[in-house]
């Protein structure tokens, strides 16, 4: 199963399904082994919905025929199925919860046991999970659940940029209080070991962000930089002479900039993410760094108002297939 992928289901109700079966449909895919992960009766559903003639085979359990045949879209059955009495495109529903955290955690599963080379996920609805009394908030909080992984590390990349946040989704008055030298020192050194091990780097180049205008100008705008960022940015340093930091991030992100770097560490969400969906908008990919398995997922949601009318972009999610293919690879040839 080296070269095994397992595909979970995403929100049944919203474009996942779709787009990996139209993929399948329009040969975007046939250079790689899948196995999808969920409930059948979804994708034949919506397969027939689309007017998409796919050849389907459902396995039970994990076997070597398993995603073996690229003339053939191999599922996985999740136990737990979908409410089919409540299914309709656009409409998530909390009866549709088991099914999709069970194919999650499924493929997880099998990535850690070594069944599957790396899991891809689609998007999920995180209000119909969470009406249904699943306590994680996402995708990256359930793998570090299952994984007892502390430190979880989200990456988005796209047309040559790669960003990793130190805060995600929460307030911009909160994220100075959520900064620690702890924190930051370990989620900046997950990047770099990242960037050595998944992504082939051996002499990583890294910049790090400060939190305030112009990097705090010295402290005139704010002392962040001074108290947290510098010094661990400098502690790290010793090791990785590739890290800069922290520096300005308005004058990070044009092309000449972009050059000298193989990926950004963000103060915050916006800080970030607004460059690189300037830039690679439908075409990125989320990786989550520090577990030990791979893990990449589509950097757009579940887009329920256009579910169901085979319009969505396949774009992400041809992304993350090769990404998680190639970061797969040079683990293992980092093991050698």
């Amino acid at each position: 199963m080296i070269d095994l992928l397992a595909v979970s289901m995403g929100d049944p109700v919203g474009v996942g399904p779709e787009i990996v079966l139209r993929a399948f449909a329009e040969k975007r895919v046939s250079g790689y082994r899948l196995l999808h992960v969920g409930d059948p009766e979804v994708y034949a559903r919506t397969a027939a919905h689309l007017g998409l003639t796919i050849p389907f085979r459902v396995f039970g359990a994990v076997t070597v025929d398993a995603g073996g045949a690229p003339d053939h879209f191999d599922i996985l059955a999740t136990r737990n199925p979908v409410d089919h009495t409540v299914f309709a495109f656009g409409k998530p529903h909390p009866g549709h919860a088991a099914c999709v955290v069970e194919s999650i955690e499924t493929a997880c599963r099998l990535a850690e046991a070594g069944q599957v080379a790396a899991m891809v996920t689609p998007p999920i609805h995180k209000g119909s999970i969470h009406a249904a009394g699943f306590d994680f908030p996402g995708h990256t909080e359930l793998l570090a659940r299952l994984l007892d992984v502390r430190m979880p590390v989200m990456m988005l990349a796209g047309e040559g940029l790669r960003v990793v946040l130190a805060t995600i989704h929460q307030s911009v008055e909160s994220v100075s209080r959520s900064l620690t030298r702890e924190g930051l020192h370990g989620l900046i050194l997950a990047t770099l070991q990242a960037l050595r091990h998944d992504f082939a780097m051996p002499e990583p180049r890294l910049v790090v962000t400060g939190l305030n205008p112009h990097a705090g100008e010295g402290g005139a705008f704010g002392d962040e930089e001074i108290r947290l960022i510098e010094p661990v940015c400098r502690e790290l340093r010793e090791a990785f002479p590739g890290l800069r930091g922290p520096l300005p991030a308005d004058t990070l992100f044009h092309a000449r900039a972009r050059a000298g770097y193989d990926a950004v560490v963000c103060m915050y969400h916006d800080q970030g993410l607004i460059p690189l969906k300037m830039l690679a908008f439908g075409h990125a990919v989320n990786v989550t760094l520090n577990l030990p398995i791979v893990r990449t997922s589509v950097d757009h949601g579940t887009a329920h108002d256009i579910a169901g009318q085979g319009v969505a972009d396949l774009g992400s999610y041809l992304v993350a297939l090769e990404t998680a293919r190639q970061i797969a690879f040079n683990r293992r040839s980092g093991q050698g």
